[in-house]
């Protein structure tokens, strides 16, 4: 094989490889909008394995890493998401406890189908 036409081989591959990271770069942020985390962990585990061993362009690094925030700040938005209906949910559990000892239904003992009929 000519040098010129092997040169050409490896900045083919090179390309190909570029933009398979930032395909899965993409795709782990179209999931992470949807709020597929499975995807989006799989999309990383598999772009991590195409990483290992080789080192990336800065400008390719510059285009994951901003892919990268997007997606943190969609992980960060969930998070305060879930963190909020969490606080929310044991404010009204709370407030359903307080309400039992004064219906005078303790928790463990509502009432049997076969009394309410």
């Amino acid at each position: 094989m000519k040098p010129e036409t092997r040169n050409q081989q490896l900045h083919s591959d090179a390309t190909v490889w570029e933009q398979n990271l930032r395909d899965l770069t993409v795709q782990a942020g179209q999931a992470a909008e949807l709020g597929r985390w499975d995807q989006v962990e799989e999309c990383y585990r598999r772009r991590g394995e195409q990483l290992q061993n080789h080192q990336i362009s800065p400008s390719l690094a510059t285009d994951l890493d901003g892919i990268d925030r997007m997606v943190e700040a969609r992980i960060v938005m969930a998070r305060s998401a879930v963190q909020s209906q969490l606080i929310e949910t044991a404010k009204v559990r709370q407030n359903l406890q307080g309400l039992r000892p004064w219906q005078g239904v303790s928790e463990t003992e509502g009432p049997r189908m076969d009394q309410v009929a």
